[in-house]
């Protein structure tokens, strides 16, 4: 608990190197990442395993998907928190909290000021928006080495307790959620096929052109296999980005 406490404290992370800035750059991913995924939503061509899954159990249970998202990565967190402490820091906290709400909160005015149905081919643009910005929040995230999301984490917990490589633990994890949110006729489309095989080659596209370059970091946390994405998270709460 001391460990997590520490990675999590502001003034220990702001005093690091480039911390102010990392932990900056932080919170505007998040927002990013919550904007992402409502214009994903609203392609109406699916989302990601993950959110696909909340998005499905909150709508039966009809609550919110914000704060059902919250209550899920809080369950896992947990679990994360007694197995793998080095994972978890103070970005781990802020994307459990922030990117269903930041999510709901657009959602709604896009309720407000934008059609229910759109063109299809408003739809892929809107799906290829949502793709990138997604892509591009990630990897921001995962170089400002602030923590790993509770569900990301969760693939390392496996490989590290029963001995399966994360790649296939990741594979596990979104086929379970896509499962579920298929019986619960959930929100699964073309694009959470099209996350599975492009958002990797994006968010490594977005690595090297973009967060590499406005973090200054010498190394990636990106690994970018041919069907799953692999993030590799080893170097999380074992240094700082130089």
């Amino acid at each position: 608990m001391t460990q997590i406490l520490k990675n999590m404290n502001p003034i220990t992370i702001i005093s690091q190197k480039d911390g102010a800035k990392r932990t900056v750059i932080m919170f505007m991913s998040i927002i990013l990442m919550g904007f992402a995924v409502s214009v994903f939503s609203y392609s109406g061509m699916g989302v990601d395993p993950f959110t696909a899954l909340n998005m499905s159990i909150s709508a039966k249970l009809g609550v919110s998907f914000g704060l059902f998202q919250m209550c899920m990565n809080g369950l896992i967190l947990l679990l994360v928190a007694f197995t793998s402490k080095h994972l978890i820091s103070l970005g781990t906290v802020v994307n459990m909290v922030g990117v269903g709400y930041v999510c709901e909160f657009f959602t709604s005015i896009y309720n407000e000021i934008l059609p229910e149905e759109i063109p299809f081919s408003a739809q892929l643009v809107f799906m290829a928006l949502g793709v990138f910005l997604l892509s591009l929040s990630a990897s921001l995230y995962f170089n400002c080495n602030m923590g790993v999301s509770p569900y990301d984490a969760l693939g390392f917990v496996m490989e590290e307790n029963i001995k399966l490589k994360y790649k296939w633990s990741r594979v596990i994890t979104d086929l379970v959620c896509t499962l579920i949110a298929i019986l619960l006729e959930g929100p699964i489309g073309i694009g959470t096929v099209v996350t599975a095989f492009f958002m990797g080659p994006v968010i490594s596209f977005c690595d090297t052109a973009i967060s590499q370059k406005v973090l200054k970091a010498k190394y990636t946390f990106l690994r970018h296999f041919t069907v799953i994405r692999y993030y590799d998270y080893t170097q999380f709460g074992k240094g700082e980005v130089a």
